[in-house]
């Protein structure tokens, strides 16, 4: 991804410090770029596997529960969730950072990964 570097940038810092609206317009526009903004996509990472998404409204990292057995049945949870009011980064919550269904990954590491990949 060419604008890696820039949304480095951008995503660097503690979790509090960023504006969303800032940190959302670089996510899409880097979906832009990679061509696949309004698209679901799927990758596994670590043996678990993610939905993503990127639209005008929002970026979004769903971790799939493919057991139900585990967290009360429920089918998923998002792991990352940026638009122009938000950041939820999991890895960034008290609490949650430690819990070991965390993926431990923040933005700047999900569009890593996500621009690694052949689309």
């Amino acid at each position: 991804m060419s604008s890696n570097s820039e949304i480095g940038n951008i995503l660097a810092g503690d979790c509090a410090g960023r504006l969303p609206n800032v940190v959302f317009r670089e996510i899409r526009n880097a979906f832009v770029e990679l061509g696949i903004l309004n698209q679901d996509l799927s990758l596994e990472h670590e043996g678990v596997r993610y939905r993503i998404s990127c639209d005008d409204r929002m970026f979004m990292v769903y971790r799939v529960n493919e057991n139900t057995a585990l967290r009360h049945h429920v089918p998923g949870w998002p792991v990352c969730l940026v638009n122009s009011e938000t950041i939820f980064e999991e890895s960034c919550s008290p609490g949650l950072g430690d819990d070991h269904y965390t993926c431990g990954l923040n933005i700047e590491e999900w569009l890593e990964l996500i621009g690694s990949r052949a689309w």
